[in-house]
């Protein structure tokens, strides 16, 4: 039971308030109205200000070796990584220091996702690593509401394009960041810069753990996707069921997520 401890505390931590009625057009309209009262845009530019400073002030005392690395830190082989994880029956996506594997690899998975009431969606991504210290993640969620009372499907989309910097490749665990480009389509299409980042931890084959999150603010109005699973590799496949949620403006929904994978 201590072992699953870190899984519950993340799940909690994750866990958002869910809203009941019309959820897509609910976040619509606070995404459209974002732009409509100067106090809001006030807000918007306040946090990219902050966050700005931020990093300016964390990278000049020192943050630069804890984000990109440090001088005399250990790096491993050009060719590095494992076929898939797990493929030699101890480690995960990379090998240990010595020991030569693959230059790069690709990942694709995608997901089915529900909120147990009328709100359900479909997740695809793609990740391209081409050396152990890049990836290049591009990926899509398509959120569809049904009505009992009209006729009809209410529909909302987050597009995300990223490159993130793999700053963890250990054999069993990786941590990675980057940044990227966020489109919100619904009625209206809204871009914007976005943050990004996550971990994947292989505890156990044929086990992991994954958290992944995304955030932007298009027209002005925060976004975030973000998840939590358990992956079983199963050679080079993969399934996983876990939560995925959702923020856009003031709604946020919770949902539970099951998919699958494949390496190349």
């Amino acid at each position: 039971m201590k072992t699953y401890n870190p899984f519950l505390l993340l799940l909690v931590f994750f866990l958002p308030f869910t809203a009941n009625a019309q959820i897509i057009e609910t976040m619509e309209g606070g995404v459209s109205g974002s732009s409509r009262g100067e106090s809001n845009n006030n807000s918007g530019d306040s946090d990219w200000l902050f966050l700005i400073d931020f990093l300016i002030d964390f990278g000049f005392a020192g943050g630069y070796g804890l984000f990109f690395g440090f001088r005399d830190e250990p790096r491993p082989n050009d060719k590095d990584f494992n076929e898939y994880p797990y493929a030699d029956g101890v480690h995960g996506l990379h090998l240990p220091e010595m020991e030569q594997g693959r230059l790069a690899r690709f990942e694709l998975s995608g997901h089915f996702q529900n909120n147990e009431d009328n709100l359900y969606g479909a997740y695809v991504q793609a990740r391209f690593y081409p050396d152990r210290f890049w990836i290049i993640d591009a990926n899509r969620l398509e959120l569809f509401e049904t009505f009992d009372d009209k006729a009809g499907t209410d529909r909302l989309s987050l597009t995300n394009f990223n490159l993130q910097f793999n700053r963890v490749h250990h054999p069993k665990f990786n941590l990675y960041w980057g940044a990227g480009f966020m489109l919100l389509s619904g009625d209206v299409e809204y871009g914007s810069p976005s943050l990004s980042g996550g971990f994947t931890w292989y505890f156990k084959k044929p086990l992991a753990f994954h958290a992944e999150s995304q955030i932007g603010w298009p027209n002005g109005s925060y976004a975030r996707q973000h998840q939590a699973r358990m992956q079983v590799h199963l050679n080079r496949y993969m399934v996983y069921a876990g939560y995925q949620g959702t923020k856009i403006g003031g709604i946020s929904v919770a949902n539970w997520a099951m998919g699958a994978g494949i390496w190349f």
